[in-house]
């Protein structure tokens, strides 16, 4: 629609000052030789007007916007099949007979570097959500956890990353999480520019990792671990309730709830350190794409066994670890996986005002398993111990959230 008015723009200009040319002898047909040069000038300006309306009639005007927002996230270049650089005549995939230059890779900078903050900056510790689906939103489940983040952590500041897909900031949780919290920042990248230059890079461009049946969890993975490396600080699920601060540990990741693996949901590391450096490495040159934890917590189990020496997680400190810390698994899963209806269940009136036994003063935030409790309904008028945790530590988020969510 969009390309289609802009070329009967031009045409309709040249029309009109090829007619009113006194050079131009033309052929036309009888009715419109009939009409004169005023006649034809008249059906051109009508024409145009036309145009001039469909393109900005609110349904087209829309149209026109969300072209434009597709525009602005879609890859402005694919490394996949242009040069790498002038004098390489191949792609990154290393084949040759590729058509056109790359952008310098020191030209090439993520979306979120050219946010008007300067994104690197150290006045405030950064913390990350990735939202890979596509839809450009949240639902209200995740705006939960992002709040809970925001909410519990003044200090940080919560980037929620929007993997190609225009924000669709009008919706009501975002709009909401916007209009609350000052800390919050909505990004979207392209992630052919986001990977351009890292470890990830080949990985991204070159493998068959979409064929895999958990190929975006496994993208989830990848992402997070080079996220950590590029700008260090905290990495989130976007199924972890945070239930107090979070900024007294660094450095760490937690424990699973089985005791027996670690969990890659939560993650801290500064810029820099040397587990992540690890992980992203492993995750290039050790990935499986039909196992669905390889490349994320069996990973991070597989690197600290060997930065930390030692063969089981139980052995693992923070001296063994050198300055990596483990954190126990009652800090962010105090609930096994298997037993998620426990968010679910209605208690009794008379339990309603008692925290659950297993929150006590170590829980940092509660992993809610999303993959496996997302078909359960939360009730706003209930006594579920998630109705509960929404209502505390995502206050805004549970106001205008539809009465089951």
């Amino acid at each position: 629609m969009v390309g289609l008015y802009k070329k009967s723009e031009n045409v309709v200009s040249c029309m009109i000052k090829m007619l009113l040319s006194p050079k131009t002898n033309i052929r036309l047909p009888s009715t419109l030789r009939s009409i004169g040069t005023v006649g034809l000038f008249l059906l051109g300006c009508s024409l145009a007007a036309f145009l001039v309306f469909v393109r900005t009639h609110p349904w087209t005007q829309n149209f026109y916007v969300q072209k434009e927002m597709e525009r602005e996230i879609l890859p402005r270049f694919d490394r996949s099949t242009c040069c790498v650089s002038v004098d390489r005549p191949e792609d990154i995939c290393g084949r040759p007979n590729c058509t056109s230059s790359c952008l310098q890779k020191d030209r090439v900078t993520a979306a979120l570097e050219n946010d008007q903050v300067k994104f690197c900056s150290d006045e405030k510790e950064k913390a990350f959500f990735l939202e890979t689906s596509g839809t450009g939103s949240l639902n209200f489940r995740q705006a939960c956890s992002v709040e809970s983040l925001a909410l519990h952590n003044p200090n940080l500041t919560v980037n929620v990353l929007f993997l190609d897909a225009p924000i669709i900031s009008s919706a009501t949780a975002l709009s909401k999480l916007k209009e609350k919290y000052s800390n919050i920042r909505l990004v979207s990248i392209r992630l052919d520019e986001y990977v351009a230059g890292t470890p990830l890079e080949h990985w991204y461009h070159c493998t068959k990792w979409r064929k895999g049946p958990y190929h975006v969890s496994h993208l989830s993975d990848g992402l997070r671990f080079m996220t950590l490396q590029k700008y260090g600080g905290y990495y989130f699920d976007l199924d972890v309730i945070v239930v107090q601060p979070v900024t007294y540990y660094r450095n760490f990741v937690g424990a699973a709830a089985d005791g027996e693996y670690v969990a890659s949901g939560v993650i801290h590391a500064d810029r820099g350190n040397e587990v992540i450096n690890l992980a992203v490495k492993e995750f290039v040159s050790n990935y499986r794409s039909h196992i669905w934890a390889h490349n994320g917590p069996h990973l991070l189990l597989r690197v600290l066994k060997n930065w930390c020496e030692v063969e089981n997680l139980q052995s693992m400190n923070y001296v063994s670890c050198r300055g990596f810390n483990i954190l126990p698994k009652s800090s962010f899963q105090p609930v096994h996986y298997s037993n998620t209806k426990e968010f679910f269940v209605q208690r009794l009136a008379n339990k309603t005002l008692e925290n659950p036994t297993w929150l006590n003063t170590n829980v940092v935030g509660v992993h809610t398993f999303n993959n496996l409790s997302k078909d359960r309904p939360i009730f706003k008028n209930s006594t579920q111990i998630y109705t509960w945790l929404a209502k505390t530590h995502c206050p805004v988020i549970f106001s205008v959230a539809p009465n089951v969510f």
